[in-house]
């Protein structure tokens, strides 16, 4: 059944690709490449002095030691109606995060081309590995208000393979996404899980201050023979008024009649064009460890407050040191119910 499908999708989809990839061999005049680069670069330390930090953190993981988190290179190549993108990485982030992965794929950031379907719309048809909808922190830490990453956004995915049917309004105040995926987070194609997952995401800008986005996945993470499903959802709101940003998220997750969750607020305030401080409090709540397995017995809540003052020292690089403090309502930050970390970074965009 799953392969008719896929068949009758392409067989829709195939006709309009060659037609607009015959249109291009006459449009080449308005091809644009751009190249770019990120690294991030860090130092943490924690306390009890362990070489890492728990499990469940899956970026600047590593402590005591000079570190790279992540460093990028990316390629765009954009025609009017055709995009491919390739990016390829290395660092902690590849190697924690994608360790479920083969070799072959952990250097992908993103490698997807795209066909816009309408010649007088933005509507896009993409194919390939590409950036998570679910989720407002990527992997690019200087685009986040902190250094590190959220509890909820370390455990959910930075990355999906599929395929997406992308509008964005003329205006930009609209994006509507429809995904159809290999999975919660996976590149490689395992025989066991044949069954697609799906997902959609909506964002709307109410005003330059003000937007809303919600995104909702359904798939699995285990063999089809179980046949679990897992139903999540995403929400988030950001606010700025002058020197003040504000975001606020909620995730809810349901697997097998369990349920997990977090929340988290956010609020940056610049100081000058250079100097600013952000905070970030969170809760999140898995007390049977269907998402972070965070190790917990019982219905344990984890919850961390973060401060982060940035020195914005070009457009391009900026400095960063984030003390954080984690409490749980059970001994699982290595053994206690509550620790510190403390990391300093550097990142650079070119």
């Amino acid at each position: 059944m799953n392969r008719l499908i896929t068949v009758f999708i392409m067989g829709l989809i195939l006709p309009n690709i060659w037609a607009q990839g015959i249109s291009l061999l006459s449009d080449s005049s308005k091809a644009s490449f751009t190249l770019s680069g990120f690294a991030d670069m860090y130092f943490g330390k924690q306390r009890g002095n362990f070489a890492q930090k728990p499990s469940f953190v899956y970026n600047h993981r590593v402590n005591n030691q000079l570190r790279t988190n992540l460093l990028l290179l990316k390629g765009e190549l954009q025609f009017s109606r055709f995009r491919a993108t390739l990016g390829l990485m290395t660092g902690d982030y590849s190697r924690y995060n994608l360790a479920a992965e083969p070799l072959w794929a952990r250097p992908l950031n993103e490698a997807f081309f795209g066909v816009k379907l309408l010649k007088k719309a933005n509507l896009w048809w993409d194919v390939g590995v590409y950036n998570s909808f679910i989720g407002l922190e990527s992997a690019i830490s200087s685009d986040a208000p902190t250094l590190t990453r959220s509890i909820v956004s370390d455990n959910t995915p930075y990355y999906f393979l599929g395929t997406r049917t992308l509008y964005v309004s003329e205006n930009k105040n609209h994006e509507l996404g429809f995904h159809v995926l290999n999975g919660w987070q996976r590149i490689a194609l395992d025989p066991k899980m044949r069954r697609p997952s799906f997902g959609v995401h909506y964002k709307v800008h109410f005003s330059e201050r003000f937007s809303l986005m919600y995104g909702t996945f359904y798939g699995s993470i285990y063999p089809d023979s179980l046949s679990i499903g897992r139903f999540y959802q995403h929400v988030n709101l950001a606010w700025n008024q002058g020197k003040w940003e504000q975001w606020g998220t909620a995730d809810f997750g349901l697997e097998s009649g369990y349920v997990w969750g977090a929340a988290q607020w956010m609020t940056r305030y610049a100081f000058n064009k250079h100097w600013s401080l952000a905070q970030r409090m969170e809760v999140f709540y898995d007390p049977n460890n269907r998402c972070a397995r965070i190790g917990a017995n019982k219905s344990t809540v984890l919850g961390s407050l973060t401060l982060c003052p940035s020195y914005q020292w070009t457009e391009r690089v900026v400095l960063r040191l984030e003390p954080k403090y984690l409490i749980a309502t059970e001994t699982i930050l290595k053994g206690s119910t509550w620790s510190w970390q403390l990391n300093a970074g550097i990142a650079l965009k070119i």
